[in-house]
């Protein structure tokens, strides 16, 4: 049956691959983002950081249509190739603000208003997208050939912001306890692109299956809480980490 989605962040690695697989199972999908980078149809400008973007866009949306399912996939997470060494003792405070907005600032704006619409039906889900750095701090070592001392890469408020998500998600679920509203919370972990082969060799030495997760490889467990009834599942976090939470 079709199911109608809101994917906030349909540019990033995870909305991009995700909206794709939907629409190839019979989705009808609407692709949020800061600009339509992919040319997409049934794409929508908006920055989920102003509560006004976001409050007129999801109405322009769901003046025709009754939304099943939003993921909240947006993040300012730079990518592995390109971030630089950095001493948190002279971090500045906009960039550690930045992560924050998009993730938390952002999810509250985006959560708010699809939960109005939510609310009309009694109806409607909610998947965030959390990572594995939002329950266990990164490993610098595995981002340097040689660290050097007081030296990191990961930027540290990736990690608080996606830990803010898993409290979110679990927070919201509860909040709408007793009502047909579902909130969920995926935490994925390293998720292979470009990255050099010592990194992917670091990163995939802390693995199960030791490797990085190949894009999409998370899809069918998301089509199966788009598709499904799932009341059983709401406020949990659900691993798909590839075992990297679970081995020392």
């Amino acid at each position: 049956m079709e199911k109608k989605i809101l994917i906030f962040g349909s540019n990033g690695l995870v909305g991009r691959n995700l909206s794709n697989y939907l629409e190839g199972k019979g989705h009808k999908v609407f692709k949020i983002d800061l600009t339509n980078k992919f040319k997409e149809k049934n794409f929508f400008k908006c920055d989920i950081t102003k509560e006004i973007s976001v409050k007129n866009t999801i109405r322009k949306i769901t003046k025709k249509n009754k939304i099943d399912v939003a993921f909240n996939a947006a993040a300012a997470n730079p990518k592995v190739q390109k971030i630089k060494s950095f001493k948190f003792s002279d971090y500045k405070l906009e960039n550690w603000k930045k992560n924050l907005d998009v993730d938390l600032i952002g999810s509250f704006n985006t959560s708010k208003h699809i939960l109005k619409h939510y609310e009309s039906s009694n109806s409607g889900k909610i998947i965030n997208i959390s990572s594995i750095y939002g329950v266990v701090g990164p490993d610098q070592d595995i981002y340097f050939n040689k660290r050097q001392k007081f030296h990191g890469k990961k930027p540290l408020e990736y990690s608080v912001s996606k830990a803010g998500i898993i409290g979110f998600s679990k927070a919201l679920a509860a909040f709408y306890k007793n009502t047909n509203i579902e909130v969920f919370c995926l935490i994925l972990g390293g998720i292979e692109e470009n990255q050099d082969k010592k990194f992917k060799k670091r990163y995939s030495n802390k693995t199960i299956i030791g490797r990085m997760i190949k894009k999409g490889e998370y899809n069918s467990i998301i089509n199966y809480l788009v598709s499904n009834k799932t009341p059983f599942l709401t406020g949990s976090c659900l691993d798909l980490s590839a075992g990297a939470l679970n081995i020392l």
